[in-house]
């Protein structure tokens, strides 16, 4: 089988590991993945590769001696794994940059940022086509997705196995898929998933408007804290929607927009047991030490405690404003893709404007989308779609029908 991604490898990076075996051995078994080439982030297990979750911590290990479930099942679909793909460290980071294994590329522009933390799997996907397995805690799947030009998915959370997953923060961590097309998406969410319908809802999209179906437009995510190129773009996916028949209003959730003090109070704290574990095998670097630090910090703390309690009223918000519309819309990040060694990129305390709206889906417990909405000033912007804890197929619904009125 042919290896199609050697060839921007030197300039971008997204692999860290190459599985010429498997790849020359093609599929193992018939399904419905038949042959596709399949990329899996550091952080989940691929046996015979590699488990270094980009840390310099992990990289003494050894090779995976068996496969995480969700890779499991992408090989009995007969999907071929072609290798594993850089992550941030430990998946904690907003530009893959902080990698042991050194940074990702982005392939619009190889001096900018691929994005984090799943950035080697959304480049892969970009620049090669394959299709690739990412993870998500704040944002990492479709953070990344955006800044590619590509989809990104992060299913509901519990709905996707995470065995053989390293752990980042549990209550909020999620594996999903990241595919050029909303359907491919779909095909692979459903192999990890074990489950059906996701493409069935996504050809429905792609083939039908959207008849009235109520779609919010979250303030303030969607006004003037956006860059003016990611504005113009999500205003273009707004009319998009309108002309679908959707009915588009404005809807207000409480504390939307202003989460990341509590994301990171939450996970700092959750990730404790990871990070403490990774810390007594060698340094850990900045990041996820400056991570250890704040954790041990905050834990057992009244601050701690208020950021459980502001996450309990955030699912009860949410549930209120999905009574009013079937779907949320936003930006799925305010900037396009950054500068490579960015101030702020790689720094948790920095509060980087890349999270500002994806750690809100992470901390209600529901899924979420992001889908190409065309370029802005030349690089990828993205459109986030998020919708009640177990209705996915209304993201693919709407994500294939946005993506094919914008031409994707």
């Amino acid at each position: 089988m042919a290896v199609p991604f050697l060839s921007r490898e030197h300039e971008l990076h997204a692999f860290v590991h190459v599985d010429e075996d498997a790849l020359a051995a093609g599929p193992q078994a018939e399904g419905p993945l038949a042959g596709r080439l399949v990329a899996v982030k550091d952080n989940i297990a691929v046996r015979g590769a590699p488990w270094a979750c980009g840390s310099a911590t992990r990289r003494g290990l050894g090779p995976a001696t068996e496969d995480a479930e969700v890779v499991r099942r992408v090989r009995a679909a007969g999907g071929v794994v072609a290798g594993t793909t850089n992550t941030d460290e430990l998946a904690m980071g907003a530009s893959t940059e902080t990698s042991s294994w050194g940074s990702t590329r982005n392939p619009y522009d190889p001096t900018r940022t691929a994005g984090g933390s799943s950035g080697g799997s959304a480049a892969a996907v970009a620049a090669y086509g394959v299709l690739a397995v990412g993870t998500d805690t704040g944002g990492s799947i479709r953070e990344p997705a955006a800044m590619c030009g590509v989809v990104g998915v992060a299913p509901s959370h519990g709905s996707v196995p995470t065995s053989g997953v390293v752990d980042f923060a549990p209550s909020l961590d999620r594996v999903g898929p990241i595919a050029r097309t909303v359907a491919e998406a779909a095909l692979l969410h459903e192999v990890i998933a074990g489950v059906d319908g996701l493409v069935a809802a996504a050809e429905r999209g792609a083939r039908e408007p959207l008849g009235g179906r109520a779609l919010g437009v979250v303030v303030p995510m969607s006004g003037h804290r956006n860059a003016p190129e990611v504005l113009e773009r999500f205003e273009a996916a707004r009319l998009a929607l309108l002309g679908l028949g959707a009915t588009v209003l404005p809807v207000s959730v409480p504390r939307f927009g202003d989460l990341l003090d509590v994301y990171v109070t939450v996970t700092c704290v959750e990730a404790l047991p990871v990070l403490e574990e990774h810390a007594a095998r060698g340094p850990l670097g900045e990041e996820a030490a400056s991570r250890l630090r704040l954790g041990r910090s905050l834990a057992g703390t009244r601050e701690h405690a208020e950021a459980l309690a502001v996450r309990e009223e955030i699912r009860a918000d949410v549930a209120t404003a999905l009574k009013v519309c079937s779907v949320l819309v936003s930006p799925t990040v305010p900037l396009t893709a950054p500068l490579l060694g960015r101030p702020g990129m790689a720094d948790p305390l920095a509060r980087p404007r890349t999270d500002w709206w994806t750690v809100e889906a992470n901390l209600a417990g529901i899924p979420a989308a992001s889908v190409p909405a065309g370029l802005g000033d030349g690089l990828p912007v993205g459109v986030q779609l998020m919708t009640a804890h177990g209705e996915d197929a209304r993201l693919y619904r709407v994500g294939a029908a946005l993506e094919a009125a914008l031409g994707g």
